[in-house]
């Protein structure tokens, strides 16, 4: 289990305050997301205050779960609105579709989860995806040129089939809602 102790501006040599780690859990518009709750209900089990940050595909993914308070961020904030968020101590994108995935890779932060994404790979914050993409798209050259860029930026890549961090395959046309059934989140967020 992961430590609830967090440290004042990331400087181990301050005093602790006893508290929960921020996670953020970017999710987009695919089968996965329908399980989202289960997400948040492991990341709090497991300390961490969880942020949800959907893509706009994934709101109707969001629809009637239960999120248990976890607040839902959508669209940039207001010239002079203060932080929504703490800032980050890990970021989960579960599921990453071929769209969110190769805008991330290529720096594209035309929305407020690509913004958030391209800062964690700024900041070296850790951040691991659960790529989820039909096999005709995961077939895309620059899928795999994405998830190369992504691994080698220290990305954490999962395969939501098994959870493995070294295999990824795509998913079967048809299989989305099995494949979010036998989804393991604590892959995701160990």
């Amino acid at each position: 289990m992961l430590s609830r102790t967090v440290y004042r501006h990331r400087n181990p040599r301050r005093s602790p305050l006893v508290t929960e780690r921020t996670l953020y859990l970017v999710t987009c518009g695919a089968p996965l997301a329908s399980r989202l709750e289960d997400g948040v209900r492991v990341a709090r089990e497991r300390g961490w205050t969880p942020y949800v940050i959907p893509t706009d595909a994934a709101l109707p993914w969001l629809a009637g779960q239960d999120l248990a308070g976890a607040p839902v961020l959508t669209g940039n904030r207001a010239p002079g609105e203060p932080k929504r968020t703490p800032k980050a101590d890990a970021v989960a994108v579960v599921p990453a579709t071929f769209n969110t995935l190769n805008a991330w890779a290529n720096g594209n932060a035309s929305t407020y989860p690509l913004t958030i994404l391209c800062a964690a790979l700024g900041s070296h914050t850790p951040t691991s995806v659960v790529p989820f993409a039909k096999d005709d798209l995961a077939g895309h050259p620059a899928w795999l040129a994405s998830l190369a860029v992504l691994r080698y930026a220290g990305v954490r890549v999962v395969d939501p089939h098994d959870g493995s961090p070294s295999s990824l395959k795509p998913v079967s046309s048809g299989t989305g809602e099995r494949v979010a059934d036998g989804f393991q989140w604590g892959c995701a967020l160990s």
